[in-house]
């Protein structure tokens, strides 16, 4: 595809503070390389917690990029998919990627059911005629793009990566801690989709039953050497791939952790009122 082409053909992303988002992950700005795009996505995983504490604190999410850029990066929390993963796109394209969203469905391992249709967003980046899948905003995903190409293996720090279809041809995200069972993540195809599709979506997981993220506060990031993630029922840290987890004992408990943690304070959990 030419990438001129294919930005005259695209609906232009909402202006942000580059230079701000940037601070915000502890980079500067380079060339839109493969290297530099990884650098990205594990520096925004170290720096931008995956977590759904709006959700359990009054305050509406609205897919307005203006309020998610105010939420993330100048008040420093975190998001789900729908958010971060729409954030990133914006950012990716202004710094000169060749990028664009795509829909994806999370496999409950609980039911083994794959979620609704535009259960997850993630991005496609194009590099060379190969397309990445790029995702900051799946939880306990992908640390690095992966290569969309089916049936090849793909270490990921300290876990192995890839990608089959299935009979309808959809792709299939598959992740194995040895390479001998491995695990469906995710179902997802390549076609791009606008971020206005993913409303009703977003909408649900913050009001259904249904949905995970109503069920239970949840925070979690990479660490330099593990991962730490707080519920409203456990601390769990693994470090060196040793783990270790203590239970929440009330709410103070959890937010004196949340602040611990995730730098995250009361204040900016407390919605606005207008």
């Amino acid at each position: 595809m030419n990438k001129l082409n294919f930005f005259q053909n695209k609906p232009k992303a909402l202006k942000i503070d580059i230079n701000a988002y940037l601070n915000r992950i502890g980079l500067k700005r380079e060339e839109p390389t493969l290297k530099y795009l990884k650098a990205l996505q594990k520096a925004h995983l170290l720096h931008v917690p995956f977590e759904n504490l709006d959700i359990h604190y009054g305050n509406k999410i609205v897919l307005d990029y203006r309020q998610i850029f105010e939420k993330v990066v100048n008040r420093g929390r975190g998001g789900f998919c729908f958010e971060l993963n729409g954030l990133f796109y914006h950012l990716l394209y202004h710094l000169g990627y060749n990028c664009y969203i795509i829909s994806g469905e999370v496999k409950n391992e609980s039911s083994g059911q794959f979620g609704k249709a535009f259960d997850h967003m993630a991005i496609v980046v194009l590099l060379d005629d190969e397309q990445w899948l790029a995702d900051v905003g799946f939880g306990d995903g992908i640390i690095s793009p992966l290569k969309i190409k089916v049936g090849i293996v793909q270490m990921d720090y300290t876990r192995y990566w890839k990608i089959e279809t299935d009979p309808d041809e959809n792709l299939l995200l598959k992740v194995s801690d040895d390479t001998s069972l491995y695990k469906t993540k995710l179902r997802f195809t390549t076609k791009e989709r606008q971020l206005i599709q993913f409303m009703e979506m977003c909408e649900f997981h913050q009001t259904s039953l249904e949905s995970p993220f109503t069920q239970k506060k949840l925070v979690t990031k990479i660490t330099a050497n593990g991962r730490v993630t707080l519920t409203d029922r456990k601390l769990k840290i693994t470090e060196l791939g040793k783990k270790s987890d203590s239970e929440i004992l009330h709410e103070d408990d959890f937010l004196s952790k949340l602040e611990h943690h995730f730098g995250i304070s009361l204040h900016q959990l407390i919605p606005k009122r207008t």
